[in-house]
């Protein structure tokens, strides 16, 4: 153990951490609150890949010497490759509106700068954590930066897998294009319409909400930085201001944007709440895909039995044989728990108070948690699921010829009061509405699959 003190008193320290007195006391104020940020290493990198364009940003300026920024940038690049994330120990969700978490980034820096200089761990003698590593900054621009960068570089992943669903169900619509089916609404029978018209629905639902959900992620590459405490840039050092997105542009490999208003920047959580709503709608059209298909694959002996899910587990520890279709209720129980989150960052953001946001560390948790969540989900959703599953195309027409969704096809020959008489005469001899049709003339069993085809191209029986 090492002893070093802050402006609280003395503490003891693992001998070869990187952190220091404020990531301990920090992390052991929050520790029983959630993971700690070596769970997300997608934040640790942006974050130091923030705190590498700010010391480039105060070399550039002539606030930090070059020896302590290049010491900086190198400690920072070291991050971003994933060594030393085990030092970053203080709970995300933390209680200081970010405040443990940027020391504990702060620490981390400045102690393994000092190390490539030459110093011993807690000595902050030629790089300390506050004067040169978290110089020009404040908590209170940099957490929102950093969540911000986070959300818009991880949300690649989201996106990519969303318009890989998205493929795969066109390829469903190509594969089982000219199979006809019964439509359902109210979960009664509608109309004749094929499988090429419901996976294609499915497929542009999926990419839209994914291109909406972009939209809002691009959102996010603008930051407050160079704001610090409030919004007025005090405690920035000269000329700071001009170039700060200029180097995280650089270093981020993209183009990152300050705030029109800073007061603005630094005050407003609406483009977190605008970014977990689109990700809530896009686990909202998700699930309600999956419930269509646990119902369409319902068994085949007792329900509706059209779609034929893969089979990737035994469902019943008493009922031998029975398989669930447990990938689509994955599927749902995502959206549930993204539904959650996005609660937790309209509530967060409505209570932010005059000049930040202080709960932005459990907006954090509840975007990330929801982009990890839907990214597996989406993944496992298509390959374990959508990729695999196959049409009973006999079972699918027999549905659809033995249903009440054959009347709306003699609608427009017919009329509306002749066709409900013939539908009420079927039934009352226990026959189907296509039966009673062939029997009165209305159409031959060769002529049947025609008159289907054409009615789901929309065209009527005239």
């Amino acid at each position: 153990m090492r002893i070093e003190k802050d402006s609280l008193g003395q503490v003891e320290l693992p001998e070869t951490a990187l952190y220091g007195p404020g990531t301990l006391r920090g992390a052991g104020n929050f520790n029983l609150v959630g993971q700690p940020l070596s769970a997300y290493p997608g934040f640790i990198r942006a974050a130091a890949k923030l705190k590498k364009a700010a010391a480039r940003a105060n070399h550039r300026v002539g606030a930090l010497d070059g020896d302590v920024a290049e010491a900086i940038w190198r400690a920072c690049d070291e991050i971003i490759d994933g060594r030393h994330h085990e030092n970053f120990i203080v709970s995300l969700a933390e209680g200081s509106g970010g405040t443990s978490t940027n020391m504990n980034f702060n620490e981390v820096i400045a102690n393994r700068a000092g190390q490539l200089l030459g110093e011993p761990l807690g000595a902050f003698g030629r790089v300390h954590p506050n004067d040169h590593v978290n110089k020009s900054q404040s908590t209170n621009d940099v957490i929102p930066s950093a969540i911000k960068l986070t959300c818009y570089v991880e949300a690649a992943r989201l996106i990519e897998e969303g318009l890989a669903l998205s493929e795969a169900f066109r390829r469903k619509a190509e594969e089982f294009g000219s199979m006809l089916r019964v439509g359902r609404t109210c979960m009664q029978a509608a109309q004749p319409m094929t499988y090429g018209q419901l996976f294609g629905g499915y497929a542009s639902s999926v990419k839209r909400a994914v291109g909406a959900l972009d939209g809002a992620r691009r959102e996010l590459a603008t930051v407050p930085m160079g704001g610090t405490a409030i919004g007025t840039g005090l405690g920035a050092a000269a000329g700071y201001r001009d170039v700060i997105a200029e180097e995280l542009s650089a270093v981020f490999g993209f183009p990152v944007n300050q705030p029109a208003d800073w007061f603005d920047g630094m005050q407003a959580a609406d483009g977190f709440t605008r970014f977990a709503g689109e990700m809530t709608i896009l686990a909202e059209c998700l699930s309600k895909i999956a419930g269509d298909l646990v119902i369409l694959s319902s068994g085949s002996n007792s329900g509706i039995g059209e779609i034929i899910l893969p089979s990737v587990q035994p469902g019943s520890s008493i009922m031998a044989g029975k398989v669930n279709p447990v990938m689509c209720m994955l599927m749902q129980q995502i959206a549930y728990m993204v539904q959650g989150d996005s609660t937790t960052v309209a509530l967060a953001a409505l209570n932010g108070q005059m000049e930040i946001n202080h709960f932005e560390p459990v907006i954090a948790r509840a975007l990330f948690n929801s982009m990890e969540s839907l990214v597996n989900g989406l993944r496992l959703f298509r390959e374990k699921c959508v990729a695999g599953l196959s049409v009973d195309a006999e079972r699918s027409y027999a549905n659809l010829t033995g249903s009440a969704a054959m009347s709306s096809v003699f609608l427009s020959s017919l009329g509306y009061a002749k066709v409900t008489e013939i539908v009420k005469a079927a039934f009352a001899r226990d026959a189907t509405f296509t039966e009673a049709a062939m029997e009165a003339g209305l159409v031959s069993r060769e002529s049947l699959r025609e008159t289907l085809e054409r009615a789901a191209r929309g065209r009527s029986l005239e």
